[in-house]
Formats: C-alpha cells, structure tokens, sequence
C-alpha cells in the first residue's frame, strides 16, 4: 500500500501559499509571492517544495474560470500569464507525484466545513464566503456541486438586491455589489464618502448614516440570498467564512435574523447556521480531505 505524503497549495493573484499536512493538521506553511505572467516560475517553485518534502499528492486551489477537472485556468483577469496552460499536465509531468486535483476555494471551503460540522451524505452544506468577492459552495450526497458546466454557486451576478446601483462589473442588482468588500468600498465611492476601506465603513456604521445604509443594504441582500437558497436548496447546514464574516459576524446574524421573516417555518427549523473554524486557512483544509478521500479509492 503505497503512504501518502499530502501538500495543498492555494495559488492567489497575489501570494501563493503551500501547506503540508499530517494527520488532519498543518504541519509546514510557506507563503511565497505569486508572479502574475512567468507561470514556470511558481510552479517550479511547488516542484522544489514537493521534492524537498517528498510530498507525493497535492490538491491545488487556482481562480476560475478554470476547467478543474483538467487543471487549466482559462482566463483569469489577475493570472494572465496563466490562462490556457495545463497546470496539472507540468506538475505530474515534472515529478513523481502520483495525485494532482484542482477545485476552486469556495467549493473547497464548503467541503472543509461539510466535514468539521460531520454533516452526513444525506445532509446539505451551504457555504458562503464573504471577503473582497462574495463566492459560495455547495455539498450534496458528500460531494461538491458543480453544475452543468463547473459554474455552479457562481453567486456574484445573482440579483438578490433589491436596490438598484450603479453597474460596475456586474449587473445593477448583483449581490456581490453588497456583499463583498470591493462592493462596500465602490458604493462608498459612489456615495462620496470620506472611508472607502470595507472595515472603516463597517466600524462607522453605527453612526454615520451615509455608513450605516452600506452595511445595511448588505445585510438585506444577504438576508434575501439565504431566504432564496434555503427555498430552492434546503439545506441542513449553512456555513459562513471569508474576512467580513469572520470579524463581523454580527453582521450574519442579523441577516439570519431577517431571512427568518422571509423563509418557510418547516425549512427554518431544518437548518443550522455556523461560522467558518478555519479562518484563513479553510481552503487549505478543503483541499486536504479531497485529496485524503481521493487517495483512499
């Protein structure tokens, strides 16, 4: 039977960073900075590490769009020298790794937290993470959904909003213009005020009013993605992560409170809500027991 030595690598548009992991804990982590053009750069860089720690499988978080299956980011806006290549193909092909999976960082985290809380095959994971984006996951039957075509819980165009904003990047009702950092400052952008950092925004909104309805309105966006996805999906477990939510998690459960007014009693009474354990760290744990299941086929 062959041992496994187990790595899970987050590559960012900014840093990269490499775990390996024994018996369900990080043992070594190494952050290195990503380089956005000369992919050979990074990857030899995961191929050192790899022989260094004799690592023989690795799970692999790459921003999308990406074909997962295959291991090739297709056009990532912040990874342009990236785009088109075969990840997966230079890894294996340049060592003696016996495993390489790709999944994104949303699904990973939602798998992460689908196994710390122990719901069961038959159970329902939910998962949002609330940071500069706003991403979802989802688990059912113990697995990741990945729709159709790899697009599933792709949540950032959804029109859970319902105010209209000014188009940025996204349509005018688009959840992720309210919840998510980057839609927190461009609103105050637009609003002209003075603090446009997503924490500054949300330390004056107990006293500024213009501070107040950003924070606000991301509350009532939230409140109506969960009262929708709870209608649709019924889940047993509904998990949230990313910055926001991890230091201002009053900001969930005021929107889990509102949601409740909105959302059948029986399907309300079915659900658990949690926060992310993981903190920064979630993807990497993801990533770990995938690549722990798919090594135990």
């Amino acid at each position: 039977m062959i041992k496994y030595n187990f790595a899970t690598i987050d590559i960012g548009g900014t840093n990269t960073r490499f775990a390996i992991f024994s018996d369900n804990k990080i043992t070594k982590k190494i952050k290195f900075a990503t380089d956005v053009i000369d992919y050979k750069k990074i990857l030899d860089k995961i191929l050192d590490l790899v022989s260094k720690y004799k690592i023989n499988a690795i799970a692999l978080c790459i921003p999308g769009p990406a074909d997962y299956q295959k291991g090739i980011i297709l056009s990532s806006p912040n990874l342009i020298g990236w785009n088109g290549i075969n990840i997966k193909e230079y890894l294996l092909n340049n060592s003696k790794l016996e495993y390489a999976i790709f999944e994104n960082d949303a699904n990973a985290m939602a798998f992460a937290n689908h196994i710390f809380y122990k719901n069961t095959k038959k159970g329902v994971t939910q998962f949002y993470t609330i940071s500069t984006g706003f991403g979802a996951g989802l688990v059912i039957n113990n697995k990741i959904f990945h729709g159709a075509n790899g697009f599933g819980q792709e949540i950032a165009h959804i029109p859970t909003s319902k105010i209209f904003n000014k188009k940025h990047h996204l349509n005018n009702y688009a959840a992720e213009l309210f919840i998510s950092g980057t839609g927190m400052s461009l609103r105050a952008k637009d609003k002209n005020l003075e603090q446009t950092e997503p924490k500054n925004i949300i330390a004056l909104s107990q006293e500024d009013k213009g501070y107040k309805q950003i924070v606000g309105d991301c509350i009532d966006t939230l409140a109506r993605t969960i009262s929708i996805t709870i209608g649709i999906l019924n889940p047993n477990l509904m998990v949230f992560g990313g910055s926001i939510a991890e230091y201002n998690f009053w900001i969930i459960q005021k929107a889990i409170k509102k949601a409740k007014q909105w959302t059948n009693k029986d399907q309300w009474e079915a659900i658990k809500f949690e926060k992310d354990p993981f903190g920064d760290d979630s993807a990497l744990f993801g990533l770990y027991y995938l690549i722990l299941e798919k090594t135990k086929k």
